[in-house]
């Protein structure tokens, strides 16, 4: 980056009303994850929409869920599972950057 670079976004950043660089990228990031988090919240609300429960209580019922077949059934608990990791990763991604 060039120092011209430099010096116009230091001065772009502190007209939107940030007091350094860091700290508009801080919030810019967590702002990033958040909008993250939003995505995989909205799939396991409708996993839990389509199967009318929470995940821990599709995994005890899985072989009574008759709805969808079998194949179906195993890619959503895959896809739900992943989810909710990326949920977790995401929110301790967060809790790092507000701390």
């Amino acid at each position: 980056m060039s120092i011209q670079q430099t010096e116009a976004l230091v001065a772009t950043v502190n007209e939107l009303g940030y007091d350094s660089v860091e700290i508009f990228a801080l919030e810019k990031a967590k702002e990033a994850l958040r909008a993250e988090m939003a995505i995989y919240q909205r799939e396991v609300t409708e996993f839990e929409h389509k199967y009318g429960m929470n995940f821990a209580s599709f995994l005890e019922k899985f072989d009574s869920v008759t709805q969808v077949d079998l194949f179906e059934k195993e890619d959503d608990e895959i896809e739900w599972k992943a989810c909710l990791k990326a949920i977790t990763l995401v929110e301790n991604k967060l809790k790092t950057l507000e701390d």
